[in-house]
């Protein structure tokens, strides 16, 4: 497995290995109680296929089996020499190239214009009820979290996520507020001049362009 075709899972499992050896299922249980399921969506198959695929490529191996009572036998991984640089390469490529993302919430703010406005403000504002309670649940386990002792440097991901989010409840209150006494001429006909003005301006290159906004 090239570096660049680690998944967020198997990033996500090799950072744990790189604290210590350990089977899939404990490794699905640290994922879960760090929170790391907010970040991709995680359970035990995904967990035990990664790691399978980590072995088969040699960036994790075997340590040693073991079995408690009547439980299943159990096998503990540990990170290779490849394993570390495909992780240290992987790593860097996440923090520093682009990966575009194409959220469905924009696709919905595109085609917003077709709905009335009073239906788009329920909406946004059923939108914005959620977000913020996300981001009042995700500040208060930051804040415990700090609490206890754990180091900023490995919180970054949820300062971020909290930002968004602060954001996001933001834009979304301020539009409300704009939609709600009808500020934005919701049912205003779409400008007849729009696109010769645009083309003229070299916004639109091409007269055939069908595009009607950016």
């Amino acid at each position: 497995m090239a570096a660049g075709d680690l998944s967020a899972v198997a990033v996500l499992v090799l950072g744990l290995l790189h604290e210590q050896p350990m089977h899939p299922y404990q490794a699905y249980q640290a994922l879960v109680e760090r929170g790391d399921n907010r970040l991709v969506r995680v359970n035990p198959g995904a967990v035990y296929h990664g790691v399978e695929r980590l072995e088969r490529d040699g960036l994790v191996e075997v340590v040693g089996t073991e079995r408690e009572g009547r439980r299943p036998e159990r096998t503990t991984y540990r990170l290779t020499g490849a394993g570390r640089e495909a992780f240290a390469v992987r790593l860097r490529s996440l923090l520093g190239d682009d990966h575009p993302a194409y959220p469905l919430f924009a696709v919905g703010l595109a085609e917003a214009h077709e709905l009335p406005a009073a239906t788009v403000v329920q909406e946004l504002r059923r939108r914005r009820e959620r977000e913020d309670a996300r981001r009042a649940a995700l500040q208060a386990r930051h804040t415990e979290a700090l609490s206890h002792g754990l180091p900023r440097r490995y919180a970054l991901d949820v300062e971020r996520d909290i930002a968004l989010l602060v954001a996001e409840v933001a834009w979304l209150d301020s539009t409300i507020a704009e939609l709600d006494p009808d500020a934005l001429d919701w049912s205003a006909p779409f400008p007849s001049d729009y696109k010769a003005r645009a083309r003229a301006a070299g916004f639109l290159s091409s007269p055939t362009d069908t595009k009607d906004v950016p």
